[in-house]
């Protein structure tokens, strides 16, 4: 595929109520692909300013701020929010059921006033418990990003371009993540109430973001009709979790995809755990190196493998472009667990943002080429999702447990690293015994 084909592909978008496929995954014949792309990267970066200093910061609040004097309590009210983050992943599911339901306009104004409207309340917090209310609706409503997110991609790109474009939003996410984080974490080290001034502006600043998607989806001939088969209920929004075992027992290639992210998530979700009390107790750093030695290196890692991940990708497909991630992330927990002080910290933050690199492509990109046609994209994504919030309930509290229980780091990490290196086998020798059906999706 030549480079020009991003700049010079124009093609047409079926309406679903045609019955047309839009498997193709072009634009409307209305708005030149590189407009489509120009805009998305504009949204990308506005959303970025947002939410990529809410992963870091709120766990550190906890830890330095809001946290409970007792040592133990505050061990497990960083967990509260650590693991609040995957676990209402769960409700992606959902989600995806209210955006077959809603107009994408409605969908996308309901994503920012839950998500980012509680982040600019957290200007008004004053102890732990408002703090974790105010975060836990934000992560809430953060999951309805993902059901549209695998939409929109499918929708705007076609399949042999769309990892590299994948590949670019997440260069431009990435890019404004490192120079906020780097910002707001000298900020707060001279001024720790600048939080309160930040996320206003910056859920503020959101919502200019939002409305450019809303006008981008509609030129480019994104927003389907609404679904009226199934009326907006309790019963209709539940019936997809319900299905997801029927779809994960029915597609035995999708099923083991998500058992071998289940192996990498329950490896992740131990080092997440634990990484806000390695920190703060071991090597006692504050916002500012904390925030720099683990999100700001960790972007910049991701940020220089992130465009090769995407020709990866293209070339290798999902399964073995994970099963190198997973490979390169079994090292990160031993670094962890070696580190010394802050530069410790971040070669461990590096490498981990080399592995991200390769994983952020497989993780959305996997789902949209196992499910075949378009109709089924987010649902497949939103089945991703929700099981992020699973092993998020599982296996951060088993991280704290084995760290309270044998009193040190040492357990965890060790297990996380053998739960990586099993992970990218599994990914691996799925990649070799997968069906002809399965080959036919990921090239």
């Amino acid at each position: 595929m030549r480079p020009t084909l991003l700049r010079d592909r124009v093609e047409s978008i079926a309406p679903l109520a045609s019955g047309a496929d839009a498997g193709a995954g072009s634009v409307g014949a209305a708005l030149p692909l590189a407009r489509v792309l120009a805009g998305h990267v504009a949204f990308t970066l506005l959303n970025a300013l947002l939410f990529a200093n809410t992963a870091w910061l709120i766990p550190l609040l906890v830890r330095l701020r809001f946290g409970s004097a007792h040592p133990d309590w505050k061990d497990w009210q960083t967990t509260l929010v650590t693991a609040a983050v995957p676990a209402l992943m769960m409700s992606s599911i959902l989600w995806n059921e209210l955006l077959r339901r809603m107009a994408l306009r409605r969908y996308l104004l309901l994503f920012w006033l839950t998500a980012a409207v509680p982040l600019g309340c957290l200007a008004l917090v004053q102890n732990y418990w408002q703090l974790f209310l105010c975060h836990v609706i934000a992560t809430l409503g953060s999951a309805s990003w993902t059901p549209v997110n695998g939409k929109l991609l499918e929708r705007f790109y076609a399949a042999e371009i769309r990892g590299r474009v994948y590949a670019l939003l997440n260069i431009v996410t990435q890019g404004g993540g490192i120079v906020t984080v780097y910002l707001v974490g000298r900020w707060l080290e001279r001024n720790p109430d600048a939080f309160r001034l930040y996320f206003p502006l910056a859920a503020i600043v959101q919502l200019a973001g939002v409305a450019l998607l809303v006008r981008l989806a509609r030129r480019a001939g994104a927003s389907d009709p609404v679904d009226v088969r199934w009326p907006l209920s309790w019963s209709g929004l539940l019936r997809p979790v319900l299905r997801m075992g029927a779809v994960l027992r029915s597609d035995r290639t999708f099923r083991r995809y998500e058992q071998a992210f289940m192996t990498y998530g329950a490896a992740f979700m131990l080092c997440d755990a634990l990484l806000p009390v390695l920190a703060t107790d071991r090597l006692h750093m504050r916002y500012e190196d904390y925030a720099h030695s683990t999100q700001m290196i960790s972007k910049i890692a991701l940020l220089a493998v992130v465009l090769p991940a995407g020709w990866t990708l293209d070339r290798l497909g999902a399964m073995r472009t994970s099963g190198i991630a997973f490979g390169v992330l079994a090292m990160y927990p031993l670094l962890l667990l070696t580190a010394r002080d802050w530069s410790g910290v971040a070669t461990a933050s590096a490498v981990m943002g080399v592995g991200m690199g390769w994983v952020s492509m497989g993780w959305m990109l996997g789902p949209v080429a196992l499910a075949g046609t378009a109709e089924r994209v987010p649902h497949y994504v939103a089945i991703h999702a929700t099981l992020v919030g699973v092993r998020g309930i599982v296996f951060q509290g088993a991280g704290m447990l084995l760290y309270k229980l044998t009193g040190g780091f040492a357990w965890p990490l060790l297990i996380a690293a053998a739960a990586f290196t099993w992970a990218a086998f599994q990914m691996w020798r799925l990649h070799g015994d997968r069906p002809p059906i399965a080959l036919e999706a990921q090239t």
